[in-house]
C-alpha cells in the first residue's frame, strides 16, 4: 500500500500556485500512487497526486505526536 503523506484534514497547497485547500479524502492502493481529493479555498474540488501538492501551513498534522514539554 502507498504511504499517505497528507492525512485527511491537512492543509495543502498546489505546487503551481498559492491556492490552499483541505484534504477531504485519501485514495491509496497497492497498485497505484496515493492520490488526494482536495477542497480548495475558492470552493472548487479536485483530485491530485502527491507530487502536485505540498504542505500549506507550518502546523502539519502528525499522528500521535505531541510536542515535548518546555518544563
Amino acid at each position: 500500500m502507498s504511504m499517505v503523506h497528507f492525512p485527511i484534514g491537512s492543509i495543502v497547497k498546489h505546487r503551481s500556485g498559492d491556492i490552499k485547500g483541505t484534504v477531504l479524502n485519501v485514495l491509496a492502493s497497492s497498485t497505484a500512487a496515493t492520490g488526494y481529493f482536495v477542497r480548495w479555498d475558492d470552493g472548487t474540488h479536485s483530485y491530485h497526486q502527491h507530487a502536485e501538492l505540498e504542505w500549506g501551513n507550518i502546523d502539519r498534522l502528525t499522528s500521535g505526536y505531541t510536542h515535548p514539554s518546555v518544563k
